[in-house]
């Protein structure tokens, strides 16, 4: 017995054995209720448990930070081969079908750290204040940035990132080595792409797509924005 146990009073110890049970067999049930609506969508259970899994239904039900958690999710998944959308697909099980934004972007931007290495895609937050946007195209004009252009994507929820992802993942050299995402208002999503290797994203998202030049300035480019996230463009 550990020297801060052997002083725990009966009731105490009794307490933190049921919180300790409690917590795992929440956890488990979790997992079981996971891995089964996994299981509807097609997953066979080898293929879907991985670490990741016990660290997500642990800290949902220890009430911790789930972040990490996703994170690693997304990055397991993208390891063992698996596409984007299958990845929100097992999101989506686990959350019935409707999973809170900032794990789907947990998942998305881990899950992009390896499928589309050695580009990193950063998510703004969603949706983008007007001051963030302001702040993340300065800090794209603060550096050169010829070469680049901007991919528009029409999009109903996270749909159009998986596509655009997906595209991603056969044509890596299309994205910056920092790419920045936004999902814009109305229905717009907005990526920072190559020029040169944009075309063939644009052709993989077909009608859904267009390429906008980068304006001269950042004013010009600020204001260009900030219209599409108002709907005044």
């Amino acid at each position: 017995m550990m020297d801060d146990e052997r002083w725990l009073t009966a009731k105490a110890a009794e307490r933190r054995a049921r919180t300790t049970y409690r917590y795992r067999t929440d956890a488990a049930a979790l997992r079981d209720a996971w891995r089964a609506a996994t299981g509807e969508r097609g997953w066979a259970p080898d293929e879907w448990w991985t670490p990741a899994v016990d660290a997500v239904t642990r800290s949902l039900t220890e009430g911790r930070a789930a972040g990490p958690a996703y994170a690693q999710l997304g990055r397991e998944r993208a390891e063992s081969g698996h596409g984007i959308r299958a990845a929100l697909d097992d999101l989506a099980a686990l959350h019935d079908g409707d999973p809170p934004s900032p794990a789907v972007r947990a998942v998305v931007e881990a899950w992009a750290g390896v499928a589309l290495a050695p580009a990193r895609v950063r998510f703004c937050p969603d949706p983008p204040t007007p001051a963030h946007l302001r702040a993340r195209v300065a800090e794209l004009y603060s550096h050169p940035h010829d070469g680049l252009a901007l991919l528009v994507v029409h999009h109903h929820g996270w749909e159009a990132v998986a596509a655009l992802l997906e595209a991603g993942a056969r044509t890596p050299a299309a994205f910056p080595l920092d790419t920045q995402v936004a999902r814009l208002a109305p229905g717009r999503l907005v990526a920072l792409v190559r020029q040169d290797g944009a075309a063939p994203l644009r052709a993989a998202l077909a009608d859904q797509a267009r390429i906008v030049a980068l304006p001269a300035d950042l004013p010009g480019a600020t204001q260009l924005v900030e219209g599409w996230q108002t709907g005044h463009q």
